[in-house]
């Protein structure tokens, strides 16, 4: 974003704190790739931080950063949906970097 609109990223370097919400807006912000879910958020960001910033979702696709080791699979046992059926959220900060 700083190269294709250096404008807007200079503009966002000004605030505070950076707000993103919905389950679009993350994967935006982590390149809709599929990350292994250990990942730490900052990481999946690669390199975007005119900020700091938090996300808040519902998951309602298969991605996911941030999650503790193992935390994963142990929600698969639980449910197989978890990740797609909207029923968990998840929120998710990265200080300026």
């Amino acid at each position: 974003m700083e190269k294709r609109s250096n404008d807007l990223y200079m503009e966002l370097t000004q605030s505070g704190l950076l707000i993103f919400k919905g389950d679009l807006n993350y994967r935006k912000l982590v390149a809709d790739l599929n990350w292994p879910a250990s990942t730490p958020f900052v990481t999946s960001l690669q390199g975007f931080g005119p900020g700091p910033l938090v996300s808040l979702r519902a998951l309602k696709a298969d991605v996911v950063t941030r999650l503790r080791e193992g935390q994963a699979d142990e929600m698969q046992t639980r449910d197989s949906q978890w990740m797609i059926n909207g029923n968990l959220a998840v929120m998710s900060f990265a200080d300026k970097h």
